[in-house]
């Protein structure tokens, strides 16, 4: 990065000074007595610059050509006044005819011919009307007592910016080719590294590419270091967390075998409770296990999945339906995964709301998969952090709501590990819309 730094400016520096000094300077402006005289009667002021003052410009003054400017104005010399405006660059005469050239604070008229050229000055230097000589301000006084001035536009100059500028318009798009390809190199490795880290999860394998500069081969390595020490960590509680649930197991089969011989007043209530809590157990591993198992995906045709799940809902005397929707609505994700998403979100929709009804939406890009009720709903500052884990609207976790509170995180990490996303939202007048959204087949 910094060699494409130096370099570039390295190039545009010398295209800088390239054009600077491959550009022509702008020539001296050259001007006569008689333009001179015609801009300060006024009948054409192309070129000049017109100003009026109280008081006549500061010298010093050029007698010589105020001179001949009233005399072409057929006024007193007394009423005019002539400065030079540019003394630098003026002492190049013409090639034929008369000129006037500055030589210090000297006028020198040269009259050049094809035999030669000679120079006046002083009382000599009578310049005639049409005399090039370098620029400068005149001014005459009018009747009303003040001055009117005028002095030549530079018109070759404002050409030569121009073409500076041109040039340099011309340079920057030079310029920035290289630029732009020299950047693309440097930012496409950058943008890989990002789209790895948006892509990654726990389950896979140095997710992070290690091509590009030196700088981002760095950070690929680092953070494929980083991603293999939490893979390794997550795996290391993973492994805990399911030991210290196998060893919770093993005393609560034992304990349900007991609960068989309690006289027949608690013993269904000790099963209940007994296979409440292996339940909560199992729960609990799903959820840990969803980021350690990568997805098997198939294409699943939504809306024969959804009928299916909905017959075998009805099938145990629940109120479950399929309201019509996208007729072929198609989806590529883990057929088991997808299921106990959304077999979560009907279970929630029945327990709080006694029925739940299914429609698959096709919106172009993607699949929704929407699950209504028509319960309480959701109060709406308790809805962002409803889908976390360990959450529930009813506190007390009792026998008759049952659950731990990870129904709804794990429908929301399913969609998450298929790329898509669980959102709820609140039905007016009353109940819940559960809404997993997932890449369309066309999309995928």
């Amino acid at each position: 990065m910094a060699a494409l730094a130096f370099s570039t400016l390295v190039l545009a520096f010398t295209l800088c000074f390239g054009i600077v000094l491959l550009t022509p300077a702008p020539t001296p402006i050259r001007m006569t007595i008689r333009e001179a005289a015609i801009a300060l009667r006024g009948d054409a002021s192309d070129g000049f610059q017109t100003a009026v003052r109280a008081t006549p410009p500061t010298g010093p003054y050029v007698r010589e050509v105020e001179t001949a400017l009233a005399q072409a104005m057929r006024v007193r010399p007394e009423r005019v006044r002539v400065r030079w405006l540019d003394g630098d660059g003026a002492g190049k005469a013409s090639g034929t005819g008369q000129s006037v050239v500055l030589v210090g604070d000297r006028t020198l008229l040269v009259d050049s011919d094809a035999g030669g050229f000679r120079m006046r000055y002083g009382a000599d230097a009578l310049i005639e009307p049409d005399a090039e000589m370098p620029a400068f301000e005149a001014s005459i006084q009018q009747m009303d007592g003040r001055w009117r001035s005028v002095t030549p536009t530079d018109r070759h100059l404002a050409a030569w910016r121009l073409r500076m500028m041109l040039a340099f318009a011309a340079a920057l798009g030079l310029l920035a080719v290289p630029v732009w390809i020299a950047a693309r190199s440097l930012s496409r490795p950058v943008r890989k590294l990002a789209e790895a880290a948006a892509r990654s999860g726990l389950n896979t394998k140095a997710p992070f590419p290690l091509d590009g500069p030196p700088e981002v081969e760095a950070v690929g390595a680092a953070m494929n270091a980083m991603h293999a020490r939490l893979a390794k960590q997550a795996e290391e509680r993973f492994r805990d967390f399911a030991a210290v649930a196998h060893d919770i197991r093993t005393p609560l089969t034992a304990l349900r075998i007991r609960a068989e011989l309690v006289p027949q007043g608690e013993r269904q209530r000790m099963i209940d409770d007994l296979d409440r809590m292996a339940a909560m157990i199992s729960e609990v591993l799903d959820y840990a296990r969803i980021d350690r198992q990568p997805a098997s995906l198939d294409r699943i045709d939504l809306t024969s999945f959804a009928a299916k799940m909905a017959a075998d809902r009805r099938s145990l005397g629940q109120d479950v339906s399929v309201i019509s929707g996208s007729a072929h609505a198609s989806v590529l994700a883990d057929e088991p995964m997808l299921h106990r998403a959304i077999d979560n979100l009907v279970d929630n929709a029945l327990r709080f709301a006694g029925s739940a009804a299914l429609t698959i939406e096709d919106a172009g890009d993607q699949v929704e998969i929407h699950i209504d009720d028509n319960g309480p709903g959701i109060p709406a500052n308790a809805l962002p952090g409803i889908v976390a884990p360990f959450q529930r609207m009813e506190p007390s976790r009792s026998r008759s709501t049952g659950g731990v509170g990870l129904g709804l995180a794990i429908a929301d990490r399913i969609a998450t590990a298929h790329g898509g996303r669980l959102i709820l939202t609140n039905r007016v007048p009353h109940g819940l819309r559960a809404t997993i959204t997932l890449m369309s087949r066309s999309s995928a």
